[in-house]
């Protein structure tokens, strides 16, 4: 196994005389599956933290990094590598008893060779897992755990984001900015959501303010929220995830008080995730609600019509899916095109062609505008 920090390759008995530290640079190794506790090396953990942060670039939540492990070990333990392997090994020795090959041998060699690629193709994974729910091998108190001892070993991982703060105080700002306002605003379900999109700089880059429906950031959402009703013609794009609580987000801020109950010109995008969009899609679908699963009779009459009968199942059998089970880059994607396809004025009822394809693996289309009024 390599070092990650010299690049030494070390035997294990390399390891096991050093105390499992590398044998040049001393540096201790964290995931050893000769000793046992995990699957996979500490370069893959590492690659996982670079692909999933784009080469160190952006910020990511510890559950985004989650979904994204369990989503890699799941490729890594791909059941087509078998047959691959055995159909390249066939024509390893056909090419060994006919190396003058006839044409029967030479047709026989490139099917097996083609037949190997086409099993190690993405695509081909996908069409033999369609409609089927990806597994999660490890939990999250497993990848808790994983991440302290990475750190412990490695040092702090700059673009991981710590859990949200907590209320604080009103930050004081001049009277010079809190005289403007925004065109739009992303109003996230959760907290971890909004404040990846801030960590981003996705406010800065599209002009808009970022909250969450616990009035994240907290020091700051009373003032946001006063800026943002001097605006006649307020654009508010809502995130979510697949779940009853996220599907009727966009009614409850145009009835909520406190949100834009009464607010006149203010035009509401959902670029959530709908149970029709998940749908026989291999993505990580969850039950573990640890309670009795929310009633699904209980939602707004008009979130309740809007649904489809197989949304209706699907919620009513308890499953959800998080919207933090997209990666980084991918959401940062339906978020960004789902505002450009909103300033289309024929964008009503639209689809926004984002598809959060292999970073997790589902094929997921984001709706523009596909509100539950």
């Amino acid at each position: 196994m390599k070092c990650i920090k010299c690049g030494t390759d070390n035997k294990l008995k390399e390891r096991t005389e050093n105390r499992g530290c590398c044998k040049q640079c001393k540096h201790p190794f964290v995931f050893d599956p000769k000793s046992g506790g995990t699957t996979f090396t500490d370069p893959f953990f590492a690659s996982a933290l670079s692909t999933l942060s784009a080469q160190d670039s952006l910020f990511f939540t510890a559950k985004q990094f989650y979904y994204f492990l369990n989503a890699r070990l799941e490729a890594k333990n791909n059941p087509l590598i078998v047959p691959a392997v055995f159909l390249f090994f066939v024509a390893l020795v056909t090419l060994i008893m006919a190396f003058n090959l006839t044409p029967f041998f030479g047709l026989l060699t490139l099917g097996c060779v083609g037949g190997g690629i086409i099993l190690l193709l993405p695509a081909t994974r996908r069409r033999m897992q369609a409609g089927k729910p990806k597994k999660e091998s490890i939990s999250p108190v497993e990848v808790e755990g994983y991440l302290q001892r990475w750190q412990k070993a490695n040092g702090a991982i700059a673009k991981l984001l710590p859990p949200p703060a907590g209320g604080k105080r009103a930050a004081p700002l001049s009277s010079e900015v809190t005289a403007y306002s925004f065109d739009r605003v992303v109003v996230c379900q959760h907290a971890t959501i909004a404040q990846f999109l801030i960590a981003n700089n996705f406010h800065f880059e599209h002009n808009c303010a970022v909250l969450s429906l616990d009035k994240y950031p907290h020091n700051l959402f009373d003032t946001v929220m006063e800026m943002l009703r001097r605006n006649p013609e307020l654009k508010v794009y809502v995130l979510h995830d697949a779940s009853p609580d996220g599907i009727q987000m966009t009614h409850y801020l145009l009835n909520d008080p406190p949100w834009f109950a009464g607010q006149s010109g203010v035009t509401i995008y959902d670029l959530g995730l709908l149970p029709r969009q998940l749908l026989n899609r291999s993505v990580f679908v969850r039950e573990d609600w640890g309670k009795a699963p929310p009633n699904v009779s209980l939602l707004p009459v008009p979130v309740r019509s809007a649904l489809q009968p197989e949304e209706v199942k699907w919620l009513e059998a308890g499953k959800y899916v998080e919207l933090e089970s997209i990666a980084p880059q991918r959401l940062l994607k339906i978020v960004t095109l789902g505002i450009a396809q909103s300033r289309n004025p024929n964008a009503v009822d639209t689809l926004v062609p984002v598809d959060v394809g292999d970073s997790y693996g589902g094929g997921i289309y984001v709706y523009s505008s596909d509100s539950f009024g």
